[in-house]
């Protein structure tokens, strides 16, 4: 009790009075955040790395706006984000519930690509696109650094990681983290 007499407010610092957030999209940001980012950005981040080796320096920067996009949409997924993506959506919106500064400073370092690849700086662009991924992933919260599921290991790893998420994903009344043409037989 405090000197009032009434029974004290359990805070657990700043913000303590802030509502408690919604388990279900915060499983779904963790869950899905970590699948799109194992299985989507990491894949074009090797395609952004691939194409500025090769000195084709329109397609990196194409590939780079792709991976900021999905990126940024792992971010969004902690407050307005979408859990499915298949990439050929026209309303898929990335960008949901961020903040205007995150989404210009994201094009804005996939948009510094043209410059950083013609005057032979790209292995500085590069260190900051997989910092920016780093900084997306540190996000999601998890205790290790995820898996390379392109790794020889990392696709068992990953197949745990989702084999943990998927019986709170489906108690929770939300979609499986693992593709669909990846569960459903094809006969």
């Amino acid at each position: 009790m405090d000197d009032t007499g009434d029974v004290p407010v359990m805070t657990a610092g700043p913000g303590a009075h802030e509502a408690l957030p919604d388990v279900r999209r915060l499983v779904a940001f963790r869950a899905h955040g970590a699948a799109r980012l194992l299985l989507k950005c990491y894949a074009a981040l090797e395609d952004v790395e691939g194409a500025a080796a090769a000195g084709q320096t329109e397609v990196a920067v194409l590939m780079a706006y792709d991976l900021v996009q999905l990126s940024l949409s792992v971010r969004s997924l902690r407050t307005h984000g979408e859990l499915t993506f298949t990439g050929e959506q026209a309303s898929f919106d990335p960008f949901a519930g961020l903040p205007p500064q995150d989404v210009e400073d994201g094009m804005r370092l996939a948009a510094a690509g043209l410059d950083a690849i013609a005057t032979g700086r790209s292995d500085e662009w590069l260190e900051r696109l997989r910092a920016h991924l780093d900084a997306t992933e540190a996000g999601l919260g998890y205790a290790r650094k995820l898996p390379n599921v392109r790794a020889g290991s990392g696709m068992m790893k990953g197949f745990k990681l989702a084999r943990t998420w998927s019986p709170h994903l489906e108690r929770l009344g939300l979609p499986d983290i693992m593709p669909n043409n990846w569960t459903q037989r094809a006969d």
